[in-house]
């Protein structure tokens, strides 16, 4: 059954619950958001985080508990190929029920005046972006996706639906994320749920991201010593996201994050991207994002924590498992640490060792977490000012209209 499709609402205790802890969650808001050390941008940027925690907890109680999720939970029965899902189904194209179903940016107008539904339908240069997260390897064997999906699109339809009803919108864009940010501030106050023009207003990248490793089934990031990773694509269970409240470290399992380093840091644009890219959170020791956990407090994780909670659990295993798994097609280095600014090999959030049943940190009481934002220990790593090899492109966001579907 396709779950995805098919609502089923809470019981009115239940829903009586969630209710209580979005009221516990907004009334506690301001005292965590007041430890942010005076920045402005950290400041609203946890504010921002707050508003989409309340939103998922609505959406899990109109859910029957589930994560906001966009693939169908037997995607993993066809390889994680949504074109092979198709085909099986009988999809006729469009917004035939049968077919694997888009990632909705939203209602807006087509160069022609026309308002139609723009989205990434289910077409061979999409299949990446349609799951949560695109590890190397099949079904889509292409170096300029991997590490691409939906964990990238917070903002997209159905949660953007329970905040203010449009993908561009402040709620999704951090105010330190000025690489983002700059570009979309003129296209905030159009009607439409987005502006895809111009060219500037065209769907762009939230400044947050979910945790892909927590919307996978927990079996793909299994430890390894329960046996280690497994393909989605080799996996029928993979896609079977896990229920919002399923985490056993709700308060040390990230769910949102700053995807990119804002806070201090090292430039503004990575030298290894072909675009302005900005360096990601977990490319560099000092960096701190913004981030919301499984129980839904928000604070700045700084690596520096995060990273010794790492040794930590990675010296009581005997190097069998750290925080983050090592055992991925991304090898050993993690998610893009290769492109990172000191060469220190952070994963966290992304790649969680269990998925939802993990967790990305120990806790604020790690000795190196008092440290800040400062290089704890020296000699580890190589502080990079200019990236080898050819640069990289990120893939452009290329939603389409509905009436340009065959």
């Amino acid at each position: 059954m396709n779950s995805v499709r098919q609502p089923h609402g809470f019981t009115i205790v239940e829903l009586a619950v969630v209710i209580v802890v979005i009221v516990i969650l907004v009334t506690t808001a301001v005292p965590v958001i007041a430890g942010a050390g005076g920045n402005a941008g950290v400041q609203q940027s946890m504010t921002n985080l707050v508003a989409q925690s309340a939103a998922h907890l609505l959406y899990a109680a109109d859910w029957n508990g589930r994560q906001v999720t966009h693939n169908p939970d037997d995607l993993g029965v066809y390889g994680g190929d949504v074109l092979v899902y198709n085909q099986a189904h009988g999809c006729t194209g469009g917004f035939d029920p049968n077919c694997h179903p888009p990632i909705i940016a939203g209602l807006a107008p087509t160069q022609g005046g026309s308002w139609v539904i723009w989205a990434y339908w289910p077409t061979t240069g999409n299949n990446a972006f349609l799951q949560p997260m695109n590890f190397p390897g099949p079904p889509n064997e292409s170096a300029s996706v991997d590490g691409f999906g939906y964990f990238r699109f917070p903002q997209a339809r159905p949660i953007h639906d329970y905040l203010t009803g449009r993908w561009h919108d402040p709620v999704f864009f951090a105010p330190n994320d000025t690489s983002v940010l700059g570009p979309l501030e003129d296209c905030f106050g159009d009607p439409a749920e987005f502006v895809p023009y111009p060219t500037e207003c065209n769907p762009a990248w939230s400044s947050y991201a979910r945790s892909p490793a927590a919307m996978f089934h927990p079996d793909v990031m299994r430890s390894n010593a329960a046996g280690g990773w497994q393909s989605p694509a080799e996996l029928d269970q993979a896609y079977e996201s896990p229920g919002l409240f399923q985490a056993t470290y709700p308060d040390l399992k990230t769910h949102i994050l700053e995807h990119s380093w804002v806070q201090n840091p090292p430039a503004p644009c990575n030298p290894v991207f072909s675009d302005c890219e900005p360096y990601y959170f977990n490319m560099g020791i000092d960096s701190s994002p913004v981030t919301l956990f499984y129980d839904g407090h928000v604070r700045l994780l700084p690596n520096s924590e995060v990273l010794f909670a790492d040794f930590q659990v990675l010296a009581q295993t005997r190097q069998v498992d750290g925080l983050w798994h090592r055992g991925t097609p991304f090898g050993a280095g993690g998610y893009y640490i290769a492109d990172g600014f000191d060469g220190v090999p952070l994963s966290h959030h992304v790649l969680t060792t269990d998925g939802i049943l993990g967790r990305d940190t120990l806790g604020e009481t790690s000795p190196m977490s008092s440290l800040g934002p400062r290089r704890p220990w020296a000699g580890v790593g190589n502080r990079r000012v200019q990236a080898a090899g050819s640069a990289r492109s990120v893939p452009v966001v290329a939603f389409e209209p509905e009436e340009d579907l065959p």
